[in-house]
Protein backbone atom coordinates (compact mmCIF):
# COMPACT_ATOMS: atom_id res chain seq x y z
CA UNK A 1 0.00 0.00 0.00
CA UNK A 2 1.56 3.26 -1.10
CA UNK A 3 -1.26 5.58 0.00
CA UNK A 4 -3.26 5.53 3.21
CA UNK A 5 -6.39 7.54 3.75
CA UNK A 6 -5.72 10.35 6.21
CA UNK A 7 -7.42 9.55 9.52
CA UNK A 8 -8.35 12.67 11.49
CA UNK A 9 -10.28 10.57 14.02
CA UNK A 10 -7.94 9.58 16.90
CA UNK A 11 -9.93 6.37 17.45
CA UNK A 12 -8.13 4.91 14.42
CA UNK A 13 -4.68 5.40 15.94
CA UNK A 14 -2.63 2.30 16.71
CA UNK A 15 0.35 1.68 18.94
CA UNK A 16 3.12 -0.45 17.47
CA UNK A 17 5.43 -2.90 19.20
CA UNK A 18 8.08 -0.13 18.95
CA UNK A 19 5.87 2.08 21.18
CA UNK A 20 5.21 4.48 18.30
CA UNK A 21 1.75 5.80 17.49
CA UNK A 22 0.54 5.68 13.88
CA UNK A 23 -2.56 7.36 12.47
CA UNK A 24 -4.02 3.98 11.46
CA UNK A 25 -3.12 0.33 10.86
CA UNK A 26 -2.64 1.22 7.22
CA UNK A 27 0.03 3.79 8.07
CA UNK A 28 1.85 1.34 10.34
CA UNK A 29 1.66 -1.55 7.85
CA UNK A 30 2.84 0.71 5.02
CA UNK A 31 5.89 1.76 7.05
CA UNK A 32 6.75 -1.85 7.88
CA UNK A 33 6.36 -2.84 4.23
CA UNK A 34 8.61 -0.02 3.02
CA UNK A 35 11.28 -1.11 5.48
CA UNK A 36 11.02 -4.83 4.64
CA UNK A 37 11.42 -3.92 0.97
CA UNK A 38 14.25 -1.47 1.78
CA UNK A 39 12.42 1.41 0.10
CA UNK A 40 13.80 4.93 0.56
CA UNK A 41 10.58 5.98 2.35
CA UNK A 42 11.51 3.70 5.27
CA UNK A 43 11.88 5.87 8.38
CA UNK A 44 13.98 3.37 10.36
CA UNK A 45 15.38 -0.04 9.30
CA UNK A 46 14.21 -1.57 12.59
CA UNK A 47 10.62 -0.98 11.41
CA UNK A 48 10.88 -4.16 9.30
CA UNK A 49 9.53 -5.97 12.36
CA UNK A 50 6.86 -3.37 13.11
CA UNK A 51 3.54 -4.86 14.18
CA UNK A 52 0.38 -3.90 16.04
CA UNK A 53 0.66 -3.89 19.82
CA UNK A 54 -2.71 -2.36 20.64
CA UNK A 55 -5.43 -0.08 19.32
CA UNK A 56 -5.25 3.56 20.35
CA UNK A 57 -2.51 6.07 20.95
CA UNK A 58 0.58 4.73 22.71
CA UNK A 59 0.63 5.39 26.41
CA UNK A 60 2.67 4.37 29.40
CA UNK A 61 1.17 1.08 30.56
CA UNK A 62 1.72 0.34 34.22
CA UNK A 63 3.24 -2.93 35.34
CA UNK A 64 0.75 -5.53 36.52
CA UNK A 65 1.18 -5.86 40.27
CA UNK A 66 1.14 -9.24 42.03
CA UNK A 67 -2.20 -8.57 43.74
CA UNK A 68 -3.74 -7.60 40.37
CA UNK A 69 -2.44 -10.80 38.78
CA UNK A 70 -3.97 -12.81 41.64
CA UNK A 71 -7.35 -11.13 41.03
CA UNK A 72 -7.15 -11.40 37.25
CA UNK A 73 -8.58 -14.94 36.76
CA UNK A 74 -11.79 -14.02 38.61
CA UNK A 75 -12.09 -10.67 36.78
CA UNK A 76 -11.53 -12.40 33.44
CA UNK A 77 -14.07 -15.19 34.13
CA UNK A 78 -16.69 -12.66 35.22
CA UNK A 79 -15.97 -10.45 32.21
CA UNK A 80 -16.28 -13.41 29.79
CA UNK A 81 -19.59 -14.32 31.39
CA UNK A 82 -20.85 -10.72 30.99
CA UNK A 83 -19.76 -10.66 27.33
CA UNK A 84 -21.57 -13.93 26.75
CA UNK A 85 -24.73 -12.56 28.40
CA UNK A 86 -24.59 -9.42 26.26
CA UNK A 87 -24.17 -11.43 23.05
CA UNK A 88 -27.17 -13.56 24.02
CA UNK A 89 -29.21 -10.43 24.77
CA UNK A 90 -28.43 -9.21 21.23
CA UNK A 91 -29.26 -12.64 19.76
CA UNK A 92 -25.66 -12.97 18.56
CA UNK A 93 -24.89 -16.21 20.42
CA UNK A 94 -25.34 -19.49 18.55
CA UNK A 95 -27.52 -22.31 19.92
CA UNK A 96 -24.83 -24.46 21.55
CA UNK A 97 -23.28 -21.37 23.09
CA UNK A 98 -26.68 -20.40 24.54
CA UNK A 99 -26.73 -23.77 26.31
CA UNK A 100 -23.23 -23.07 27.63
CA UNK A 101 -24.45 -19.68 28.91
CA UNK A 102 -27.31 -21.36 30.79
CA UNK A 103 -24.78 -23.67 32.40
CA UNK A 104 -22.45 -20.76 33.23
CA UNK A 105 -25.33 -18.90 34.91
CA UNK A 106 -25.70 -21.73 37.44
CA UNK A 107 -21.97 -21.86 38.22
CA UNK A 108 -20.28 -19.11 40.25
CA UNK A 109 -16.97 -19.84 38.46
CA UNK A 110 -18.64 -19.51 35.04
CA UNK A 111 -16.72 -22.54 33.73
CA UNK A 112 -18.68 -22.73 30.48
CA UNK A 113 -18.11 -19.02 29.79
CA UNK A 114 -14.35 -19.64 30.06
CA UNK A 115 -14.62 -22.66 27.73
CA UNK A 116 -16.85 -20.68 25.33
CA UNK A 117 -14.20 -17.98 24.89
CA UNK A 118 -11.53 -20.59 24.25
CA UNK A 119 -13.72 -22.18 21.54
CA UNK A 120 -14.49 -18.72 20.14
CA UNK A 121 -10.78 -17.88 19.88
CA UNK A 122 -9.72 -21.25 18.42
CA UNK A 123 -10.64 -20.48 14.82
CA UNK A 124 -7.71 -20.77 12.43
CA UNK A 125 -7.00 -23.61 12.58
CA UNK A 126 -9.56 -25.20 14.88
CA UNK A 127 -6.99 -27.42 16.55
CA UNK A 128 -7.81 -27.13 20.28
CA UNK A 129 -5.03 -24.59 20.76
CA UNK A 130 -5.19 -20.81 20.83
CA UNK A 131 -2.11 -19.28 19.21
CA UNK A 132 -0.63 -15.81 19.56
CA UNK A 133 -2.10 -14.97 16.16
CA UNK A 134 -5.58 -16.01 17.30
CA UNK A 135 -5.17 -13.86 20.42
CA UNK A 136 -3.87 -10.80 18.56
CA UNK A 137 -7.20 -9.01 18.11
CA UNK A 138 -8.30 -9.60 21.71
CA UNK A 139 -4.97 -8.42 23.11
CA UNK A 140 -4.81 -5.39 20.79
CA UNK A 141 -8.34 -4.38 21.77
CA UNK A 142 -8.13 -4.87 25.53
CA UNK A 143 -4.46 -4.24 26.39
CA UNK A 144 -4.72 -0.44 26.84
CA UNK A 145 -7.55 -0.94 29.36
CA UNK A 146 -6.30 -4.11 31.05
CA UNK A 147 -2.55 -4.02 31.56
CA UNK A 148 -2.47 -7.51 33.16
CA UNK A 149 -3.79 -9.28 30.05
CA UNK A 150 -0.51 -9.85 28.16
CA UNK A 151 1.50 -11.07 31.17
CA UNK A 152 -1.46 -13.23 32.20
CA UNK A 153 -1.58 -14.91 28.78
CA UNK A 154 2.17 -15.52 29.00
CA UNK A 155 1.55 -17.37 32.28
CA UNK A 156 -1.28 -19.37 30.66
CA UNK A 157 1.19 -20.79 28.15
CA UNK A 158 2.66 -23.05 30.83
CA UNK A 159 4.89 -25.08 28.50
CA UNK A 160 6.03 -21.97 26.55
CA UNK A 161 5.16 -23.41 23.13
CA UNK A 162 3.47 -20.13 22.03
CA UNK A 163 0.01 -21.68 22.06
CA UNK A 164 -2.48 -22.26 24.84
CA UNK A 165 -4.33 -25.55 25.21
CA UNK A 166 -7.82 -25.77 26.70
CA UNK A 167 -6.38 -27.22 29.91
CA UNK A 168 -3.76 -24.44 30.15
CA UNK A 169 -6.53 -21.86 29.54
CA UNK A 170 -8.78 -23.35 32.20
CA UNK A 171 -5.91 -23.84 34.63
CA UNK A 172 -4.72 -20.25 34.48
CA UNK A 173 -8.31 -19.05 34.92
CA UNK A 174 -8.54 -21.10 38.10
CA UNK A 175 -10.85 -23.86 36.90
CA UNK A 176 -10.82 -27.31 38.43
CA UNK A 177 -9.18 -29.50 35.76
CA UNK A 178 -11.91 -32.11 36.29
CA UNK A 179 -14.57 -29.59 35.18
CA UNK A 180 -12.85 -28.65 31.92
CA UNK A 181 -14.60 -30.44 29.08
CA UNK A 182 -13.78 -29.95 25.44
CA UNK A 183 -17.03 -28.61 24.03
CA UNK A 184 -15.36 -26.93 21.07
CA UNK A 185 -15.52 -29.89 18.72
CA UNK A 186 -19.30 -30.14 18.61
CA UNK A 187 -19.73 -26.38 18.32
CA UNK A 188 -17.12 -26.01 15.57
CA UNK A 189 -18.59 -28.97 13.66
CA UNK A 190 -22.09 -27.46 13.77
CA UNK A 191 -20.80 -24.03 12.76
CA UNK A 192 -18.98 -25.52 9.74
CA UNK A 193 -22.24 -27.20 8.68
CA UNK A 194 -24.06 -23.85 8.71
CA UNK A 195 -21.65 -22.18 6.26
Amino acid sequence: VEQCTPEPDPRYMVCSNKNLTFDSECHMDREACWCRRRKPQCGNPSFRTLRLDYYGECKQLTKCQDFEMEQFPLRMSNWLFKVMEELARRNELDGDYVEMLKSAEKDKNHVDAVIWKFCDLDVHPQDRFVTRRELLFVVATIKPMEHCLAPFLDICDANKDRKISLHEWGGCLGLDQGKIQDKCGAVHKKNKGRK
